[in-house]
């Protein structure tokens, strides 16, 4: 049973990228590719490398590993990434501040969804105290969240950089 959650999940999140990846293609062409490419593997190497430096590790219901990190996690990345851009540019919001949503908008699924439900609930990964981390100067009075502070932010620029990045890929496909 506990894999099982996992090995959904990766099936769950790779139709989800494929899907946002080719929204994303009709509208962006090959910039919508090249942003898809790297955003799986920043996110398959960022999630390697600091689980490895011991913040937080994976459990066994993640299903199907790739080193330390589950199939599925840079699926969602890519999933999140792309969908919360799709969602403000089809509700008429300009390219500038769907770029901005997007990061909002995936810190707060990620503060109120993913880590309560997924980390919390579930048990699929658990975080521990790492000392002189990251963040370490955040005070821990004011770090009350399931997952430290430097996770939230994670969530809210990459998305933002990574969307920024689509945009002027496109911009360079059409100048002269």
């Amino acid at each position: 049973m506990s894999k099982i959650i996992g090995v959904n999940l990766t099936f769950l999140f790779g139709f989800l990228a494929v899907l946002t990846s080719t929204f994303l293609w009709n509208v962006f062409n090959f910039p919508a590719i090249l942003q898809t490419v790297v955003i799986l593997l920043i996110a398959a190497i960022g999630e390697h490398l600091v689980s490895g430096k011991g913040y937080y590790h994976y459990t066994n219901m993640n299903g199907i590993f790739v080193g330390r990190v589950p199939a599925w996690i840079p699926l969602m990345w890519v999933a999140a990434i792309q969908g919360t851009l799709i969602l403000p540019l089809m509700l008429g919001v300009g390219s500038t501040v769907a770029i901005a949503l997007s990061g909002i908008i995936c810190a707060t699924l990620d503060l109120y969804f993913i880590e309560p439900l997924l980390s919390r609930k579930l048990g699929m990964w658990r975080w521990t105290s790492v000392e002189r981390g990251y963040f370490s100067f955040v005070p821990s009075q004011v770090n009350r969240f399931t997952a430290p502070f430097g996770n939230y932010l994670t969530w809210l620029i990459f998305p933002i950089a990574m969307n920024a990045f689509l945009s002027y890929m496109t911009l360079l496909q059409i100048l002269p």
